[in-house]
Formats: C-alpha cells, sequence, structure tokens
C-alpha cells in the first residue's frame, strides 16, 4: 500500500475570517430586483426592500466558493441593468429547465438553488429590529426544558 495523503492532518490550521465582499451598487441593486421577483410584496409580509438585505448579505456571500461567488455577483450587476419583467422571465425559465431530470437539469437547478438561496436567506434570517418575519410565521428557536 502507498503513501496515502487523503486524509487532513491534525491539529487543524486556525480558522480564518474570510475576505469581505465589497458590493457594488450595481451589485445591489441586482439584489433588491431579484428580491423583488423572489419574495413579491405580501401585505402580511414585509417587502424585501424593507428588510435592508444590503447589511446581511456579506453573512452568507463571504462564505461561498470563490467561483460561486463571482458567479453570483455577474448575474447580480446583469440583474441591475435588466427590466424586471426580464428578470422574471428568467426566473421563470430557471424553473422549468430545473424540473428537466438528469444532467440536462442540473444546472438550471443549481441556478435556482444559488438564486433563491441567495434571497431566502437572507429574507428568513430575519434579522430585522423586531423580528416580524419570525413572528409571523410563527418560528422560535427557545428550547424549553
Amino acid at each position: 500500500m502507498g503513501n496515502n495523503n487523503k486524509y487532513i492532518k491534525l491539529p487543524l490550521p486556525d480558522y480564518q475570517e474570510p475576505k469581505k465582499t465589497v458590493f457594488t451598487r450595481a451589485h445591489l441593486k441586482g439584489v433588491e430586483k431579484l428580491g423583488r421577483v423572489v419574495m413579491p410584496e405580501d401585505s402580511d409580509f414585509p417587502a424585501f426592500s424593507e428588510i435592508g438585505a444590503e447589511k446581511y448579505l456579506n453573512r452568507m456571500v463571504d462564505y461561498m466558493y470563490e467561483d460561486d461567488k463571482s458567479a453570483i455577483l455577474i448575474i447580480l450587476k446583469l440583474f441591475s441593468i435588466m427590466p424586471q419583467i426580464i428578470i422574471k422571465w428568467t426566473m421563470s425559465l430557471i424553473e422549468t429547465g430545473a424540473k428537466w431530470q438528469g444532467m440536462l437539469g442540473a444546472p438550471f437547478r443549481m441556478l435556482r438553488i444559488a438564486l433563491k438561496g441567495l434571497i431566502f436567506t437572507v429574507y428568513y434570517s430575519d434579522v430585522t429590529e423586531n423580528q416580524t418575519i419570525h413572528s409571523k410565521i410563527g418560528y422560535d428557536a427557545k428550547i424549553v426544558m
């Protein structure tokens, strides 16, 4: 048997804080537009634009793989210059493609997870001041013994 270096050597390296992602105005505009498509305004819940997502994006994006992060940032920049109806159509196309079986649908499923995941994670993290969203959906992570 040869020397197999597939195992991580202990002790593990010290934790390193990820490099902070810098969002341009175009990225933030793209997030805002995507948020309006993925989480349309509802009378019972705050609109995506009301939660101040730009303050919380780094909590997720900083920890993404570099390739994924750069792809998301390119898409957000594109969304910033697209009309809302084109973004809505694009998301509809992604949803349709995600239903295709096998390898043909795989890129669409990955795109759907990436784009919707970005919006859902920021929205349902409910890091707003009074945690409006969690109280409206009856979510409470409190452990009672």
